[in-house]
């Protein structure tokens, strides 16, 4: 019988190793995970971090079981993890989606799901990450559920999510105030969320944005995604040159043909007027010439150039209505809706204007632009402008603008480059 005891307690010791060293694996691997989802999206980890504060509360709240509460811990890090798959320029556009843009983005709880299937969890984290974005009414995705068919998990972390996403600062705008943002969550109890988890966030968002401030973050090692690698030959095939800008199909009417026709001339007729003009012609004049040739093909409210300077969006020239307004605009490259062109040299469509007035510092100002059109103006090596239009009406440009846009812009880069070089010498030249 002791031999028999002793035999039976130490399978169980070793058993119970076994589950701690799994658990363990478990942590780690979202650990790991978290970091991959962090160098995809850097804005991301504090974020995450404070979701898991949030739901582990709610959690308390609601009684989950200690499978559901453990399933919630892992999928509160782990559940935008399909945007691994999801282009970089989309994850990070701070206007609006284009329609194939938005269906890009909407596989990202699928993928996010089948690649956790592979880690094999205890407990189920994998229907939570699937259905994080469907809606009580089933008007989410990607399987439309209803009501209590979604997991009690998902119902939390749509939430919380939501709330805190609105609580924080974005490069496209700034954190709304915690009431304004408790707000509008409530405004969608009983159509994107569970009324009852709104419900108890609502009674207790204060102590709990209270409790995540005092609880210590952890701080995951930053991965080396920002090093240069020295060693390592071309590839056997060789290294491809530079792309060149892909002309985009055509199919247009006649009427778009001539109007883009004559954007692209346009342009060039300012490139070659800076380059034939030697020193007289200043920096700004360049924008004010574009100006002139863009009132005749793209109707428009406001227009403002920004010329990149150390890293920070200043305005060159504007024109039109809040024209004060977008004087005083200093843009970080990569923040805003300009600074997301200039980065990401990508145009924009029917973006947000105030994502760009957010850079004000000055809530008592207002606009009542609607749309914006803005597209990259490409240097030599760099992105030497970003020209941006606005228009008082909602989603008042067409593709048709923005093809147009492109057209004159291009080649724009290399005269605003170097009307922007120093001329000391060229001025003394024409003195002698």
């Amino acid at each position: 019988m002791y031999r028999s005891s002793r035999l039976y307690l130490g399978k169980l010791e070793t058993e119970k190793r076994h589950a701690e060293q799994v658990s363990s694996l478990h942590l780690r691997t979202i650990e790991a995970l978290a970091l991959a989802i962090e160098a995809k999206d850097e804005t991301t980890g504090e974020h995450l971090q404070r979701v898991r504060v949030y739901s582990m509360e709610l959690a308390k709240e609601l009684g989950l079981s200690e499978n559901e509460t453990e399933a919630l811990r892992a999928a509160s890090m782990l559940h935008d993890i399909g945007k691994l798959a999801v282009p970089e320029h989309i994850i990070s556009k701070p206007g609006k989606l284009t329609q194939e843009e938005f269906e890009k983005m909407k596989i990202h709880p699928i993928v996010g799901a089948e690649m956790l299937e592979r880690v094999n969890f205890p407990y189920p984290v994998v229907p939570i990450v699937r259905a994080h974005h469907e809606k009580w009414d089933g008007s989410g995705y990607p399987s439309g559920l209803v009501g209590e068919a979604i997991p009690i998990g998902a119902r939390i972390l749509a939430v919380v999510d939501c709330f805190d996403a609105l609580a924080s600062d974005r490069q496209y705008r700034k954190a709304l105030p915690l009431n304004e943002a408790m707000a509008k969550v409530v405004a969608e109890a009983g159509k994107s969320f569970d009324g009852r988890v709104v419900e108890i966030l609502q009674r207790c968002y204060i102590e709990l944005e209270k409790l995540a401030h005092e609880q210590p973050l952890e701080t995951l090692a930053k991965l080396s995604t920002d090093i240069k690698v020295e060693r390592g030959s071309a590839p056997a095939a060789g290294l491809a040159a530079s792309t060149e800008a892909v002309e985009k199909p055509t199919g247009r009417d006649a009427e778009l043909s001539a109007m883009v026709i004559s954007a692209r001339r346009a342009g060039q007729e300012i490139t070659e007027l800076a380059r034939q003009s030697g020193a007289w012609l200043r920096l700004e004049d360049i924008p004010a010439l574009l100006c002139v040739r863009l009132k005749s093909l793209i109707p428009h409210d406001a227009l403002t150039v920004y010329c990149l300077q150390n890293e920070v969006l200043v305005p060159l020239f504007v024109s039109g209505e809040n024209a004060r307004l977008f004087s005083s605009l200093r843009i970080p490259a990569g923040e805003g809706l300009s600074g997301w062109v200039a980065d990401s040299h990508k145009a924009i469509l029917n973006g947000n204007p105030s994502v760009d007035l957010g850079y004000l510092n000055d809530s008592t100002k207002y606009s009542t632009l609607r749309s914006a059109l803005a597209v990259p103006v490409e240097g030599s090596s760099r992105i030497a402008a970003v020209l941006a239009l606005y228009r008082t009406g909602q989603d008042a440009f067409t593709a048709d603008d923005l093809r147009v846009a492109e057209a004159i812009g291009s080649g724009l880069g290399t005269a605003i480059e170097n009307a922007g070089k120093p001329k000391g010498a060229a001025l003394g030249a024409g003195a002698k």
